[in-house]
């Protein structure tokens, strides 16, 4: 009797709830907006990636996708991150860097405004580190750099740069 009323209750809130049983039935999940048609390509992202990580630590970064990570758009069954279209992402990581280089790199990043980006709010709890600034723009690309110490005690500075859902070549 308990697995009836279980099962007739689930069936009832599935019915009545925007979890319904058809896609029509429930709003876009986040995944699904994210699904939106591209004519981006990998090779034009993981290009445009490397260009900002290049201007933001002053030095060349190759802009071959082969060098690029790959980070799927999409959920696929075990709800792991799966593609194509893929977010290319691209870093640089610089142990010990001289303060005039962490410096540099954050005066660099602002420079992104010019280009459209904008700031991204701090929302977590604590502090914002003043050696970090992440800038979004319109089209999806995020620049971050971050001057920190590891876990394992390391300084280093971190200059990243993700591009908006691309297709493969």
């Amino acid at each position: 009797m308990r697995l009836l009323t279980t099962l007739f209750v689930a069936l009832s809130l599935m019915a009545t709830s925007a979890c319904g049983f058809l896609h029509k039935d429930r709003p876009p999940t986040d995944d699904e907006a994210t699904m939106q048609p591209t004519t981006l390509t990998v090779t034009e992202a993981a290009r445009v990636v490397a260009g900002y990580v290049s201007m933001i630590v002053g030095k060349p970064i190759d802009p071959d996708p082969a060098h690029a990570a790959l980070h799927g758009c999409r959920t696929n069954a075990g709800m792991m991150p799966d593609g194509p279209p893929w977010r290319v992402y691209r870093n640089a990581w610089i142990v010990d860097p001289a303060p005039d280089l962490v410096e540099s790199a954050l005066k660099r990043i602002e420079t992104l405004v010019d280009e459209g980006f904008a700031p991204i709010p701090w929302t977590r709890p604590e502090p914002e580190p003043p050696n970090s600034k992440a800038y979004e723009d319109g089209r999806g690309y995020i620049v971050s750099v971050k001057a920190e110490t590891t876990a394992g005690g390391i300084y280093g500075l971190n200059v990243a740069a993700t591009s908006p859902c691309a297709n493969d070549d």
